[in-house]
């Protein structure tokens, strides 16, 4: 089986027999996306779907053009983009707190994580980093040739020639290692340059304690709390003058913050 798209059918194989049992449930949700439009539109069982990705002009005409199923997205900025879909209401993502270990003295080293791509800015992060002489561990995916030959020839050309004993990248790592390299960090940097719909690796970093800076696009102004839980700014510049401030975040507040805001009782209680 070609491995470009097996994740894809198999996906679609689990899709179609779960819905073949729809009888057997009063409500189906779905985080599949488009991938379970074609069944997810005729089932006879209502469907609430959660859309993670972002709305673009096709995503936009496909969703306008369904009866079902009752669409969800995870911030205002997501449902903003596309306001000819009918959202029922908002649901942020919960994090259940006792995977988050907290940390109350900050580290000395800057952190990204996710996925290495153009879009999530790696790039940015090593250009704060060096201008400030602190160290960046970078925690992140870089996905194959075969899946992702943007990617990778962007790592090629703007994130592998800048690696040193200052700038290291790890590749990805389990949950409980990204969670530990989370809580000890001085801060998280999301220097993101598309309107992510939900940064979740934000409030999982802020879980933590470690305050987050993140360019000021999507759904950031909902998740971060701009001076109390980490910097929201717009550029480069004032990325440098926010980690240079970060200092002046509080640690316990960063925590207390998502437990209040984004906690799985909140998500639950959305989704009712």
């Amino acid at each position: 089986m070609d491995n470009t798209y097996s994740a894809n059918i198999l996906t679609l194989l689990n899709i179609g027999y779960a819905y073949q049992r729809q009888d057997q449930f009063d409500i189906i949700h779905d985080h599949n996306g488009y991938l379970s439009l074609p069944t997810a539109n005729f089932s006879k069982t209502p469907v609430v779907m959660t859309i993670h990705g972002y709305f673009g002009v096709n995503e936009k005409r496909i969703f306008e053009n369904l009866k079902n199923p009752y669409l969800v997205p995870v911030s205002k900025a997501q449902a903003a983009s596309a306001p000819n879909l009918k959202f029922m209401g908002n649901v942020y993502h919960g994090l259940e707190m006792k995977h988050f270990p907290f940390s109350k003295k900050p580290g000395k080293y800057l952190l990204f994580t996710g996925r290495i791509s153009m879009e999530k800015g790696v790039h940015f992060a090593i250009e704060v980093a060096q201008y400030l002489d602190i160290p960046l561990i970078i925690a992140a995916k870089l996905d194959s040739a075969v899946d992702a030959p943007h990617d990778v020839s962007y790592f090629k050309q703007f994130v592998e020639p800048k690696l040193s004993d200052q700038i290291k990248w790890v590749g990805e790592v389990n949950e409980t290692e990204r969670n530990k390299l989370m809580s000890e960090a001085m801060c998280s940097l999301h220097p993101v340059t598309w309107p992510e719909p939900f940064g979740l690796t934000l409030i999982e970093s802020m879980a933590c304690g470690t305050p987050v800076v993140a360019f000021n696009l999507g759904s950031i102004p909902e998740v971060i709390e701009n001076g109390k839980s980490g910097y929201i700014v717009e550029d480069v510049s004032s990325m440098i003058e926010a980690v240079a401030n970060i200092l002046k975040i509080d640690r316990e507040y960063c925590r207390k913050y998502v437990l209040n805001k984004f906690n799985v009782k909140n998500m639950v209680d959305g989704y009712e």
